[in-house]
This record gives structure tokens, C-alpha cells and sequence, in this order.
């Protein structure tokens, strides 16, 4: 029974990952945590070295992974902003840890098959467009000018990510919101058409996260199905070896008693 247990566990390892890397790619990952966490602890200097390292062996994942020139654009001007924030005198703290995160949860949309990370900032970024909804209706204009400043430097965090995980199609009409949202920001409480085009982009921050969760829930339960299918079929093989076998026991042990 010792050995059914192993069998069953150790075939839901293989079938069950929860995130799947490369060997590679979890070291390059890991070089990016390290370096969030040094820049948490104000360790700039450290931080930076690592960075410039991750740098190099990206290089050397991308011929081996041959990523796609799109996103080797994408994830390198999260790295240049990334660095130049470190290295940048004067920048407040919490700049700096941000512009990394952003670069770390790039790197994850690219690497993860599911459940990327920058669906996790979900509560920050539609939390401060919900401050934006409220200045409006209150006709606040510094609230909502500050308001709006928060919101764009959040999404500027998840924005690397959404070019990676986003099609063409839905990425332009984020660019799109987001040109409104600058270009009309001084007039949007004045204009009646603020609140209707504020919902409409309100709408569609809602639909790309929770298609990404959905995508998230649909590939977990296509996982699950497959692990409790294959365990189902290992138990009833195994069952039904077992019965089989002790069959042919019985009839060895029968037909020795005759012959005795």
C-alpha cells in the first residue's frame, strides 16, 4: 500500500506543477527577487550588481529560448529604467522598488504559463482608478488630478507585463484609454462625455484581469482533471492487477492441492 501512496504522489508532482520554469529561467527570476528585496533594504549598490548580471545572463536564455523581438524590447526597457532608477540620486524609495517590481513581473509574464504575478496588483491599480470615479462625481479637480497621477504610476508597474500578455487588439485600446486619460485630463470633469468614457475604461481594466484569472481557474481545472483522471486509472490499474494476481494465486494454490 506503501508503494500505491508513492506512486499516486509522485505522479501528481509531474502532472500538478503549480508555476512551470526552466532551470534557467528560475535562476534568472531568482536574481530578480534578490534584487527587489536588496532595494527594500536600500541596498542600492548590490542591488544594481545583480541587476547588471541579470542582464547578462538574459542574453544567453535568449538564444537558448529564442524569445520573441517584441518582448526582448519590452523587458529591456523595463531593465534600463529599472537600472537608471538605481543609480539616480534623489529618486524616493518606493520609485525605485517599483520600477524593479515592474521588471520582475515582466520577466514573469514572459516565463509563466499561468497565474502570472501582475494579476496580483489588481486591488492597487483598480483601487486608485476608483479615487478617480469619486473626484469626479465630488467635481474635486486637485483630488482627481492626484488621484490620476497614482493611477498611471500603478499601471505603469503591470504595463511591461501587458505588453507581453496582452493581444495587439486589446493593447491598443489600453493605449488608447491611456491617451485619452492624459490628453483630456485637465477637461474631463467639465465635459459631460468624462464619466461615460471614465466607466468604459473602468469596464475594460476589469475584463483584461479577470480574463486573466479565468485563463488561470481554466488551465488549474484542466490540470486537476488530468491529475484525478490519471490517479483514477493508476488505482483501478493497479486494483485491478492486484485482484488479477491474486486470482492466479488461487488457482496455482488449487491446482498444487489437487496434484497433492
Amino acid at each position: 500500500m506503501k508503494k500505491v501512496l508513492a506512486g499516486i504522489i509522485a505522479f501528481m508532482f509531474i502532472l500538478f506543477p503549480v508555476r512551470i520554469y526552466a532551470a534557467s529561467w528560475n535562476e534568472i527570476t531568482e536574481l530578480l527577487d534578490d534584487s527587489l528585496q536588496l532595494v527594500k533594504q536600500e541596498e542600492y549598490d548590490k542591488a544594481t550588481q545583480l541587476l547588471t548580471y541579470f542582464s547578462k545572463q538574459f542574453l544567453t536564455i535568449d538564444q537558448k529560448k529564442k524569445i520573441a523581438p517584441e518582448h526582448i524590447r519590452v523587458i529591456s526597457l523595463a531593465y534600463d529604467k529599472a537600472l537608471q532608477s538605481l543609480e539616480r540620486q534623489g529618486i524616493n524609495k518606493q520609485i525605485k522598488i517599483d520600477d524593479v517590481l515592474a521588471l520582475r513581473l515582466v520577466m514573469d509574464a514572459e516565463v509563466s504559463k499561468y497565474q502570472p504575478l501582475w494579476v496580483e496588483r489588481e486591488e492597487n491599480v483598480m483601487s486608485t482608478f476608483g479615487k478617480i470615479e469619486n473626484a469626479m462625481q465630488k467635481e474635486e479637480h486637485d483630488h482627481f488630478q492626484e488621484a490620476l497621477n497614482v493611477f498611471l504610476h500603478e499601471f505603469d508597474i503591470i504595463y511591461p507585463s501587458l505588453m507581453v500578455d496582452l493581444s495587439e487588439e486589446e493593447l491598443q485600446r489600453v493605449n488608447s484609454h491611456l491617451s485619452y486619460l492624459d490628453e483630456f485630463r485637465y477637461m474631463m470633469i467639465q465635459n459631460k462625455n468624462g464619466q461615460t468614457q471614465v466607466k468604459i475604461i473602468k469596464d475594460d481594466l476589469t475584463k483584461i484581469f479577470r480574463t486573466a484569472k479565468k485563463d488561470e481557474v481554466d488551465s488549474s481545472l484542466i490540470w486537476f482533471m488530468t491529475v484525478t483522471g490519471g490517479i483514477i486509472i493508476f488505482t483501478l490499474t493497479y486494483v485491478g492487477w492486484r485482484k488479477y494476481k491474486g486470482e492466479k494465486e488461487k488457482q496455482k494454490s488449487t491446482l498444487h492441492s489437487k496434484n497433492r
